[in-house]
C-alpha cells in the first residue's frame, strides 16, 4: 500500500470542504483534498443562498466566479401559511442580496477555487477509512488503497461522512425523521426575487427562483408521509403538490418538470462533537438541522472559515502529530451556530401546528418591519440572538 504524508487532507469537496481548502490553501498550507465523485455532480438542496455568504466568498476569491453563473437575485422570503396568509420579509440593511443558483454549477465553481488557491484536488477517489493511530485515511482508487497521513483531516465529507462516522460522531436525529423531494420546472408562473415557502400541515414546500422562469420547487415531509413514494417518486412529487398545495400546483399547470425529481432523508443528523485529536468536521459532516429559512450553503462556509482559522493557528505551533482537538474550534462554532440552530427549532415548531403558523404569519402581514427582521435573522446578517430578546418577541405577539 502506498503511503504520503501532507499537512491537512480535506475529504469532501462540496462547499464546507472546498471553502476550508481554499482558506488554507491561501495561508500557504499543503493542502490535498478528496473528492469520492467527479463534477460536475448534483446535489439535492433549496439552493437559496443568504446574503452573508458573499462575505465568504469575498474571502474565497470566488465572487466574481460565482456572479458568472447569473445567480438569480433574492431581495427575501415569502411565506404562505395553511390559511392563505402571505407574509414578505426583505433583507433590508445588508448591502447585497441573496441569491439562488444550481449546486451542480455553484459547487464545481467553489472546487474551481479551492484549485486556484493552490490545493491539490484529486476527484474520484473515495475514502474508504479514518486511520487513527497514526492520522490520516486510506482511498481506494481503481482497486489499489493508499494511505494519506496529515496533521490534520478535515471531515466535509456530508451526511453519510465516513470521518464523523468513523469516530461515531454521527447519527440521525431519532425525533425529526422527514424528507424531501426535489424538481426542476421550467414556465413556473407568478417568480420574483422572493424565495417562497408554503406551509401546510404536516410539512412545507419551498420555491427557489432560478430565472425569471425556472424554479427549484421542493417540498420537506414527515417520513410516514413518504410511504406512498415507494410506488414511484415521480407520481408521488406530482400528486403530493396537487393535494397539498393546490396554490402553488395551479402556477405549475403550464410548466414543464425539467427531470426525474430526486429525494434525500432523513435530514436531521445529531454530531455529539465537531472535532477529535488530528480531525475536525465541517459542513453537513458535522450535523445538520433542516434549516427551513434555506441557508445551509452560508453554514457550511461559516463553519469552514472557523475551521481553518483554528487549524492554521494549530499547525504554527511546534510540530505535533497529531494536532489535539482543536476545543477553540468547537468552541468559535458552537458560539456562531448556538443561537441560529435555536431560531431554527422554534420556526420548526411554529410550522409544524398550522393553528401557530396561521397566526404568527397573520402578525407579521401586519407588521412589515417585523417580518423584515425575522427574514433578516435568517438571511444570516441579523444576530439570531435577537429573535429571543424580550422586546421582539412582545412586538410579535402583540402585533
Amino acid at each position: 500500500m502506498s503511503d504520503e504524508r501532507r499537512d491537512v487532507v480535506v475529504v469532501g469537496g462540496g462547499p464546507a470542504g472546498s471553502a476550508v481548502a481554499t482558506f488554507l490553501s491561501r495561508r500557504g498550507r499543503d493542502v490535498l483534498l478528496l473528492e469520492a465523485a467527479r463534477f460536475p455532480r448534483d446535489k439535492v438542496c433549496g439552493e437559496g443562498v443568504s446574503p452573508e455568504a458573499w462575505r465568504l466568498l469575498d474571502a474565497m476569491g470566488a465572487s466574481d466566479a460565482v456572479r458568472a453563473l447569473a445567480p438569480h437575485p433574492l431581495r427575501g422570503m415569502q411565506l404562505v401559511s395553511p390559511d392563505g396568509t402571505v407574509f414578505r420579509g426583505e433583507y433590508r440593511g445588508h448591502e447585497r442580496m441573496g441569491f439562488a443558483v444550481r449546486r451542480i454549477a455553484l459547487d464545481g465553481v467553489l472546487l474551481e477555487a479551492a484549485r486556484l488557491a493552490g490545493a491539490e484536488v484529486r476527484e474520484g477517489t473515495p475514502v474508504t477509512r479514518l486511520l487513527r493511530e497514526d492520522v490520516g485515511v486510506e482511498t481506494d482508487v481503481a482497486g489499489e488503497p493508499c494511505a494519506v497521513r496529515a496533521r490534520v483531516v478535515v471531515g466535509a465529507d456530508g451526511r453519510r461522512s465516513v470521518v464523523a462516522r468513523s469516530l461515531g460522531l454521527l447519527r440521525e436525529n431519532p425525533r425529526m425523521r422527514r424528507f424531501a423531494v426535489r424538481g426542476y420546472w421550467e414556465g413556473v408562473e407568478a417568480l420574483g426575487p422572493f424565495g417562497e415557502m408554503h406551509v401546510v400541515g404536516g410539512g412545507y414546500c419551498g420555491i427557489a427562483p432560478l430565472s425569471p422562469s425556472r424554479a427549484n420547487v421542493a417540498f420537506v415531509l414527515d417520513r410516514r408521509e413518504m410511504k406512498p413514494a415507494a410506488g414511484g417518486l415521480e407520481r408521488f412529487y406530482r400528486e403530493e403538490l396537487r393535494r397539498r398545495w393546490p396554490r402553488l400546483a395551479g402556477r405549475l399547470d403550464r410548466a414543464r418538470l425539467l427531470e426525474p425529481p430526486r429525494a434525500i432523508g432523513p435530514l436531521a443528523l445529531d454530531c455529539r462533537a465537531v472535532a477529535a485529536p488530528g480531525v475536525v468536521l465541517v459542513g453537513d459532516a458535522a450535523g445538520f438541522y433542516d434549516p427551513f429559512t434555506g441557508e445551509g450553503v452560508t453554514l457550511a462556509l461559516r463553519t469552514a472559515e472557523l475551521a481553518a482559522e483554528a487549524v492554521a493557528e494549530a499547525l504554527d505551533r511546534p510540530s505535533t502529530s497529531p494536532l489535539p482537538r482543536l476545543v477553540g474550534y468547537e468552541r468559535a462554532r458552537d458560539a456562531a451556530t448556538r443561537d441560529k440552530f435555536r431560531f431554527n427549532r422554534v420556526l420548526q415548531v411554529a410550522v409544524g401546528r398550522p393553528d401557530v403558523a396561521n397566526a404568527v404569519a397573520r402578525r407579521l402581514a401586519r407588521r412589515p418591519d417585523l417580518a423584515d427582521r425575522l427574514v433578516s435573522i435568517a438571511g444570516d446578517f441579523v444576530p439570531a440572538r435577537t429573535a429571543f430578546g424580550a422586546r421582539f418577541l412582545l412586538d410579535l405577539l402583540l402585533a
